[in-house]
């Protein structure tokens, strides 16, 4: 799609594209991206899973569980693209249809605001990751036991614990080379989902704003002589709003498809966030004499954080555009409006009074009270852990 090539989408399109769920790429082309990425971390995950049953240490243990779960997280991400592959696409139609209509008008300065904020967004992103994956990659190579000699061969380092019941010297590097694709392909699909929901998101709240400033437009002038029954072809008030309203449905249906295709994804994630976190913390405290492992860990829990707040802040940015509708509608002088148009503005009064939000599994709100509570329970969960050891 040529629209997509522009500046703003043009990272989010290579990114989709590399994991093969960029909706306006061929079938046989995703078809074909997904085969090798569930070939590549099929196995990874099935070595990792064998790993644990040659575990006898329980902080090794825990250890090797944390990447697990990250992988079963990025699974999902994953799953979740191919399941809603229609509901994306939909998404992604009309943020093209949406930039069509507005291109002749002056509010789409505001929507290119927000779509270079969701570049902004995932640039930051997407080095974020990416620059705690290459520190956490670099923990086999920075030991000296990387060189091979007979007295160490058992314990030459591997990103993880992984168990092929073939002779791990032997191919060793064969090994560790499938460790790193596999990490680059995991982070990556995180990446593309994540960068995907914020583009989203800074769109419907571009809308918001846009439907914000009509609103505060609806009046163009103050008046001391009221028509409170102007024929409806000279209420200028009254055909302002019905604009607004029309736009501020087409928004809210926007928002509703990105809480369905998205909310049971958040759910699974939540409490995979809290579960990770808490068990790369109890692994960073018993490494601390350790500080490669130690720096692996605290990095793995940083990006695990970064990951939790941006969608929470972005869902927050969501709450608080919708609100923003309704602000505007209270400060309308809606005193110099005929009676059809105090009609209408009461009915959207009423409409506007609940923000937008986005829900995990329809159980409860992603916010920022969200996030600070998961990672209150995390820290809990981390202490539990503790005090096991």
């Amino acid at each position: 799609m040529q629209f997509f090539d522009g500046r703003n989408y043009r990272i989010n399109k290579i990114l989709l594209s590399c994991i093969g769920q960029w909706p306006y790429q061929t079938k046989r082309s995703s078809s074909t991206i997904i085969v090798i990425i569930v070939s590549l971390a099929g196995t990874q995950f099935v070595a990792k899973i064998c790993g644990l049953f040659s575990i006898e240490d329980i902080d090794t243990f825990i250890d090797s569980l944390s990447p697990l779960v990250v992988d079963i997280g990025c699974g999902i991400k994953l799953i979740t693209c191919i399941l809603k592959a229609e509901k994306i696409r939909a998404l992604f139609d009309q943020i093209q249809s949406d930039w069509q209509m507005l291109m002749k008008s002056t509010y789409i300065k505001i929507l290119n605001n927000y779509a270079q904020n969701g570049r902004t967004f995932t640039i930051i992103y997407a080095s974020s990751f990416y620059s705690a994956l290459v520190l956490f990659m670099l923990v086999p190579l920075l030991q000296p036991l990387l060189l091979h000699s007979p007295s160490n061969d058992t314990t030459r380092p591997l990103l993880h614990q992984v168990e092929y019941y073939i002779d791990m010297d032997k191919y060793y590097f064969p090994i560790l080379i499938h460790g790193y694709v596999t990490a680059i392909v995991c982070v990556s699909i995180a990446i593309a989902a994540d960068t995907m929901y914020v583009i989203m998101i800074q769109h419907v709240c571009g809308l918001f704003k846009i439907i914000g400033q009509q609103l505060e437009n609806i009046i163009k002038e103050d008046s001391l002589e009221i028509n409170l029954e102007p024929p409806i072809k000279d209420d200028k008030p009254y055909k302002n709003i019905i604009k607004s309203i029309h736009a501020h449905k087409s928004a809210l249906r926007y928002a509703n498809l990105l809480e369905a295709t998205f909310n049971q994804m958040f759910l699974t994630l939540a409490g995979f966030n809290m579960l990770i976190m808490s068990m790369t913390g109890v692994t960073a405290a018993t490494n601390m004499d350790k500080p490669e492992e130690f720096l692996r860990q605290i990095t793995f829990a940083c990006a695990l954080l970064v990951h939790l707040f941006f969608e929470s802040f972005q869902a927050q940015s969501l709450i608080d555009h919708s609100a923003y509708i309704h602000t505007n509608l209270m400060n309308i002088a809606w005193y110099q409006t005929s009676f059809r148009t105090r009609k209408i503005l009461t009915f959207m009064i009423m409409k506007t009074r609940e923000p937008c939000v986005l829900t995990a599994g329809k159980m409860f709100v992603i916010s920022m009270d969200t996030f600070s509570t998961i990672v209150r329970t995390s820290v809990s969960y981390f202490t539990m852990l503790r005090s096991m050891q």
